[in-house]
């Protein structure tokens, strides 16, 4: 081990540090980045957090920097006791420059790639790094679990038509997502015979027969399997297609081997059975891409990516707070999921799930960390479930103020699932060059806006419940004045429920529109674990998962599994 060296690197808050890794790094494997590390001063409060980034300047004009591993790290290392610290990255999952391997280093476009280590702490604390260690590539075994789990027990088959056989029938069930048939497995049999001879050994000939298995349809689309474990003439899907539907539900990726194992053998219908394989997937690891994948089509977060802040109202916006904006929703929906609390948490809830960043952004008490934790809010706080949260909040701006109409049209098609009608043709917009029209607030604007007959029966509906978020700016904080008028947040629905502000409309739903809530929940899920909008004749099902989640006392996790056990999940 290295004595501790008196030379040492020191990033300074929201600094880099680069290092040029040349274009020596393998194509595959695993690379582990290993430092020493420690905080530069014992004074400061907060631990320093590093980011580990990955990328290439080809040329002057391009350049090209991903987060590489899945974490940031916390150093906690005293100034005069650093420790160890790592990340593993898969170099297979990361973006290589595309000249590696073309060019010579010097050259322009450079094939050369770079670390970059970023201290992303939100508070001025610094870090100091003295020893560094990148190694290239590592396998926790040799040959690795990805080689193995198709090249098996090669050394026991001398017959190399025999053992291609057994590889491709496995592989092709793995990749086919059902058993194949022995016409099937021929044909690519006769392939790899006709490769053989023109390939230096087994495997490489095998790797292009393989490549044939993933180029096909049925790897690539979810089809009807051939045959069916179903009795002629039944509306169910296989248990194969059942173990195809289940997986990319909840881990957005093919069936495992127990999956399909229990497929082959028709017990994966089972209730009993199906329920344990729901619970075992959830806990896995890969159900975080369903919190993700999920969330960002449920609340169509796909509009945070196109934000763009209004730099002369803000300044310049911390991407990193940007980043945990993102985030938030996401963990929300994992933490609801994990613990199966109520959907009504999405509405109202007496916790939030931020990190330093978004606390301050907030208002909320310190936070440590940049990683997104589960923060308790005070009783009567502004936050709470994913009405108040910054990035949904932001997405549904112009970028330099609120605009309560994206927000009322927002929460009604994705909250709801009551989308409003498109708006009319050639209906006049709001005159922004009239002087009367600037003299007054924007809720007095929508008002003049709606008076309007072409623009009342659309905006009546609308503007009230937009007009509730007003105390939220552009980027999801509170205030009390715009300019030097109070914020006005009250407003009327067309049914003449009135609305004060969040708090008012947090509170009407909770009261009035918990069924409509849980129904939306319903519907918007069971489109995402079909992969298909819902149709007319989708919702007598619809309700009756309603009505047994109600019941159940409206789970998360609860909704997952009777979706999963219901005739529209298991029926074609």
């Amino acid at each position: 081990m290295p004595p501790v060296s008196p030379d040492v690197v020191v990033i300074p808050a929201n600094a880099r540090y680069i290092v040029d890794l040349g274009d020596g790094l393998p194509d595959t494997g695993n690379m582990r980045v290993r430092i020493r590390a420690a905080r530069y001063s014992a004074e400061e409060k907060h631990p320093p957090t590093l980011r580990l980034n990955f990328g290439n300047q080809a040329s002057n004009d391009s350049r090209v920097s991903v987060r590489a591993g899945e974490r940031d790290i916390t150093i906690t290392a005293p100034p005069n006791k650093p420790e160890f610290y790592h990340w593993d990255v898969r170099l297979s999952e990361i973006a290589r420059n595309a000249y590696r391997h073309i060019k010579k280093l010097g050259d322009l476009p450079n094939p050369a790639e770079f670390l970059s280590f970023q201290n992303d702490s939100s508070t001025k604390v610094a870090v100091q790094i003295d020893y560094m260690e990148i190694t290239a590539p590592t396998f926790k075994q040799w040959p690795p679990k990805s080689h193995t789990s198709i090249f098996f027990e090669e050394s026991q088959s001398p017959d190399e038509k025999k053992y291609a056989r057994v590889v491709l029938e496995r592989f092709m069930c793995r990749a086919w997502r059902r058993q194949v048939t022995e016409t099937e497995v021929d044909q690519k049999l006769a392939l790899f015979t006709k490769l053989r001879p023109k390939c230096a050994d087994f495997q490489e000939a095998m790797v292009e027969v393989l490549a044939i298995v993933l180029s096909s349809p049925k790897f690539l689309y979810l089809v009807r399997a051939v045959e069916t474990d179903a009795k002629k003439g039944s509306d169910r899907i296989s248990d194969f297609e059942l173990a195809s539907r289940l997986s990319f539900f909840l881990w957005s990726s093919t069936p495992d081997g127990e999956l399909l194992e229990l497929a082959a053998k028709g017990k994966l219908r089972d209730p009993t059975v199906l329920k344990a394989q729901t619970q075992r997937l959830l806990v896995n690891p890969k159900a975080k891409r369903f919190a993700r994948h999920f969330t960002r089509q449920w609340l169509g977060m796909e509009l945070l990516d196109f934000l763009k802040i209004d730099s002369k109202a803000y300044g310049r916006f911390d991407p990193l707070l940007m980043e945990a904006m993102r985030e938030e929703p996401v963990a929300f929906f994992g933490e609801v999921l994990r613990r199966n609390r109520t959907v009504m948490d999405f509405l109202q809830s007496d916790y939030a799930m931020v990190n330093d960043r978004l606390a301050r952004h907030y208002g909320l008490s310190e936070v440590i960390g940049n990683g997104l934790q589960r923060v308790k809010l005070q009783p009567g706080g502004r936050r709470g479930g994913v009405l108040t949260q910054g990035g949904l909040l932001a997405m549904n701006s112009d970028g330099k103020d609120s605009h309560p109409l994206k927000r009322g049209i927002w929460l009604l098609d994705n909250l709801l699932n009551d989308p409003p009608p498109p708006p009319p043709p050639a209906v006049p917009e709001i005159d922004l060059a009239d002087p009367e029209i600037l003299k007054l607030t924007l809720k007095q604007r929508m008002e003049d806006h709606r008076s309007d007959p072409a623009c009342f029966s659309c905006h009546s509906k609308i503007d009230p419940w937009g007009i509730a978020f007003e105390n939220f700016d552009a980027l999801g904080q509170w205030r009390d004045k715009i300019g030097d008028e109070p914020v006005d947040a009250a407003s009327v629905l067309f049914n003449k429920d009135e609305l004060r502000g969040m708090k008012g409309l947090k509170d009407y739903l909770l009261a009035n529109r918990q069924d409509q809530f849980a129904r939306a929940m319903v519907h918007k899920m069971a489109a995402y674990a079909l992969g298909r909008p819902l149709t007319f004749g989708d919702r007598a099902e619809v309700a009756r998962i309603t009505a047994a989640l109600r019941k159940r006392g409206d789970g998360l996790a609860d909704l997952v599994f009777l979706i999963v056990k219901s005739d529209l999940f298991q029926l074609n």
